[in-house]
């Protein structure tokens, strides 16, 4: 098949792929997606970080190591539904630029609720530090939150809320967060968040926990999701710059809420700039560059 015909074939697979993820069927397009991936630049391997069967993470080294943070992604899926095999573009995507990758699976409701989810990714995040050496040939001192959707929102409540870390005795520095499509500020009574969060009044919400003095941030919306509103991306923006922090945010045109993170997968980043923009982002938490002005907005 020539390149368009690839290209064609794999939107049409990001299309499905935003069914799969919104309604569950029962082909799963992203397999099409990762199987068109090279996987010669990193190796990958599946670590358990608790007993039960969720509790597992893929771990992807890049086969250079440059020394750059290690990136957790945590995917999305309303709390409900998801599995880390299914975001081997992910891993394929940030080896790429010369970061370690850990994507966890972690406990779904309705087998368990808020927070036992968040405690899960906290508890992969130790169990990676623990074992760094391994995994990485050499220690993991600093970290990158990142995450889609319903995974936006743990990655970005253990940017803010630093007691899921300090309890797990996790010591590596935050050093930035980049959140695709979150949530930040739940609707407690909305009809998918019942029941996950039962009882959690404000601990829930990431944008409650801000403060000074935490580190730079990336958010990434789609102008036309639906699902999460890019007014989430814009109040919790707004609410860390007025404390002071590096934060930049990016609302794309004719994006939905899947696009925005299918376009990180090599054959699909001509949907638009949320590699690219990934990508300076962790340069500039890498090389520590404080030049580039504060908040961003567009």
């Amino acid at each position: 098949m020539h390149t368009k015909g690839i290209r064609l074939s794999l939107l049409a697979a990001l299309l499905a792929f935003s069914t799969f993820f919104i309604t569950a069927c029962s082909i799963n397009p992203a397999d099409q997606i990762n199987g068109s991936l090279q996987t010669n630049h990193y190796t990958v391997k599946t670590v358990q970080y608790g007993k039960l069967p969720r509790q597992a993470m893929d771990v992807y080294r890049p086969n250079v190591d440059q020394g750059k943070p290690t990136v957790v992604f945590v995917y999305g899926g309303a709390w409900r539904s998801g599995t880390k095999k299914d975001y081997k573009f992910i891993g394929h995507a940030l080896t790429q630029l010369g970061h370690a990758v850990i994507i966890p699976d972690y406990q779904l409701y309705p087998v368990v609720s808020f927070p036992v989810f968040i405690e899960d990714v906290a508890k992969a995040v130790k169990q990676a530090e623990l074992r760094s050496e391994n995994l990485f040939g050499r220690n993991m001192d600093k970290i990158v939150l990142m995450g889609h959707s319903a995974g936006g929102h743990t990655a970005s409540l253990l940017y803010t809320d630093t007691s899921y870390f300090q309890r797990n005795r996790v010591s590596a520095d935050v050093v930035g967060m980049i959140g695709l499509a979150g949530p930040y500020d739940l609707t407690l009574e909305y009809t998918e968040i019942v029941g996950v969060f039962d009882g959690a009044g404000k601990r829930s919400q990431p944008i409650d926990y801000i403060k000074p003095g935490l580190a730079p941030a990336l958010l990434l919306s789609g102008a036309n999701d639906k699902r999460v509103l890019p007014y989430h991306s814009k109040t919790f923006s707004e609410e860390l710059a007025i404390n002071g922090v590096d934060v930049r945010t990016r609302y794309y045109p004719n994006t939905n809420h899947i696009m925005v993170l299918g376009s990180i997968a090599q054959p699909l980043r001509h949907i638009n700039k949320s590699y690219s923009d990934i990508a300076a982002f962790l340069k500039m938490i890498s090389e520590q560059d404080v030049s580039v002005p504060l908040t961003e907005d567009f």
